[in-house]
């Protein structure tokens, strides 16, 4: 074959289209065939196939016209097979035309390997009877040609026949450089065409470099895979991309990515066998009412073939996204007592809630988290109130008052899917300290009816043992009371002047005896915290007046 002659032939048939140029070495080591002319996607390649009337099958003729009544038999055009000059199999294939005069054989690549995008590499073996090419003019190609949908031509790769087969009494090999289908490609034909009787051709080998993408979003509720799924907001959608090679070649350097996805599609660049798949997984975490609608696309780059690249593609699958109710906000520790969540003041952990509907329902229950927070989701629209569980919050706050144990009740649905502004401030209760002073007429040690309050008594508040704090004395009903006070220890010492003295101490019930010691006239140490705010039991009881409390040692 004439190498300069074939391509300079060759850049001057294309027409439209893309062609992916050989490096030097791949046309220097054209690809191994197998026995047979197999493995490639040409119909018939050994024409070894043939019709009763002697075409081979597969094909459709386009003969010269008209045909002048003179024409000789051996220029009559026709399409047959022969078997002088084949080099696999017994069979070649010809044509024969009236000189001068074009007759043309095509053969239709099968519709399941039309790929617009692939490229497609052709090898054959063609002869023709060239003595007489010089001086005839002869015009002969074998080639591949590209058609849209309504049957245009829009590229044609060809090679003129050069080969003499009346010198070796064989057809000769032929290597086409890739073509790529253009976008729009409805069909691939092989053809051979002459306008000088005879053309010959044998073994076509056609090969296809080519891949399909798919990108598809899984189905949270079936499972399934499909191009559109719906998720609800705040959750992960799930996403696959299927690579598949869908020629005859290795495909190699294939690489997927996705900026949908975080994180990016991971692994190196892979390769493919002829038909094999490979699949990607990634995710698109906590989509938005935002991502509603988006068709996101996944990118292959990089692929190459024995005999180039190819060019890059993209998949896509739409998300639709379901807007999610939801409630939520905080549980925190109001340490100024202002109603509002300042800086500095800590959530709780731990406090339980309860999401009610409006018919008191319990719908659902959570437990706030480390920084206080909750959240109820995935609701289904409607009206709901949070309740705050103040019976069960966790030991650091336990005891603490809030303001309004349920919220007023809100409603989500078409207008509004979330209400995230439904807190709850725990407030410490005012810790108190106080009890009752009373005249012990029958000196027993206990409160008994008829007895007399006891006002006028001066009471000294003792915190921790550290000195007096404050002082007050007690009223007409001989009550007293120290608040607003805080966590800690305290004391209460009575100033009881003689004659005047303390009843016996804790003679029973506390709520009822006398809780001072008839010597120092204080109490013992009580200790005041959120789970124990108050304490209004120590009570100090008098003997009648002009009573001198009995000695140990009177008889």
């Amino acid at each position: 074959m004439n190498s300069a002659h074939s391509v300079v032939v060759l850049l001057a048939a294309i027409t439209a289209g893309t062609f992916v140029p050989m490096s030097s070495a791949a046309m220097a080591a054209p690809p191994e065939l197998a026995a047979g002319c197999t493995g490639g996607i040409a119909p018939n390649p050994s024409v070894e196939q043939r019709a009763g009337n002697g075409q081979p099958v597969g094909y459709t003729f386009a003969p010269a016209v008209p045909i002048p009544p003179t024409t000789p038999a051996n220029q009559v055009p026709r399409l047959a097979t022969d078997s002088t000059y084949s080099v696999d199999g017994s069979q070649y294939a010809l044509i024969q035309t009236l000189d001068g005069r074009v007759s043309t054989a095509y053969a239709d690549v099968p519709a399941a390997d039309v790929v617009p995008g692939g490229a497609y590499t052709l090898t054959d073996w063609t002869g023709t009877h060239g003595a007489a090419l010089a001086a005839r003019g002869s015009s002969q190609y074998t080639g591949l040609q590209f058609y849209d949908g309504a049957g245009k031509q829009i590229l044609e790769n060809k090679l003129p026949v050069t080969h003499d087969v009346d010198s070796d009494r064989k057809v000769a090999r032929q290597d086409f450089a890739p073509s790529v289908a253009p976008a729009g490609t409805a069909s691939v034909k092989f053809f051979a065409s002459t306008n000088y009787s005879r053309v010959e051709w044998d073994c076509v080998f056609l090969q296809l470099a080519a891949y399909t993408v798919k990108k598809e979003i899984q189905d949270p509720v079936t499972g399934n895979w499909g191009g559109l799924a719906t998720i609800s907001a705040g959750d992960t959608a799930k996403y696959r991309i299927t690579v598949t090679n869908a020629g005859t070649q290795q495909l190699s350097n294939i690489t997927v990515t996705d900026p949908w996805c975080a994180p990016q599609p991971k692994g190196t660049p892979f390769s493919l066998a002829a038909g094999a798949t490979q699949q990607v997984t990634c995710d698109h975490p906590n989509a938005s009412v935002a991502d509603d609608a988006k068709a996101s696309a996944a990118t292959v780059t990089g692929v190459t073939f024995p005999g180039g690249k190819l060019a890059d593609k993209t998949a896509a699958a739409t998300i639709k996204v379901k807007p999610q109710d939801k409630i939520g906000d905080l549980v925190w520790s109001d340490t100024n007592g202002n109603g509002v969540a300042d800086q500095g003041e800590p959530g709780v952990q731990g406090a339980k809630l309860t999401l009610k509907d409006d018919k008191g329902t319990t719908v659902a229950t959570a437990t706030t988290g480390e920084d206080g927070t909750y959240l109820f989701d995935k609701l289904a629209g409607g009206t709901f109130q949070v309740c705050l569980d103040t019976q069960a919050l966790p030991a650091p706050v336990a005891g603490y008052l809030v303001s309004n144990a349920c919220t007023a009740m809100t409603t989500l649905g078409a207008s509004k899917h979330e209400d995230l502004a439904l807190d709850f401030g725990l407030v410490a209760p005012v810790k108190r300290l106080g009890g009752f002073a009373w005249v012990d007429a029958d000196e027993n040690g206990l409160q008994d009816p008829g007895e007399a309050a006891a006002p006028g008594v001066k009471a000294s508040l003792v915190v921790g043992g550290d000195g007096v704090a404050t002082t007050t004395v007690t009223g007409e009903d001989g009550q007293y009371l120290f608040d607003n006070l805080g966590d800690g220890g305290y004391q209460v010492c009575f100033a009881i002047e003689a004659p005047q003295a303390a009843t016996k101490q804790n003679a029973g019930d506390d709520t009822k005896d006398s809780d001072a010691d008839p010597t120092s006239g204080c109490t013992q140490t009580t200790t005041l915290s959120a789970t124990r705010p108050e304490d209004h039991t120590l009570d100090v009881g008098l003997m009648p007046p002009n009573t001198l409390p009995v000695s140990p040692t009177d008889g």
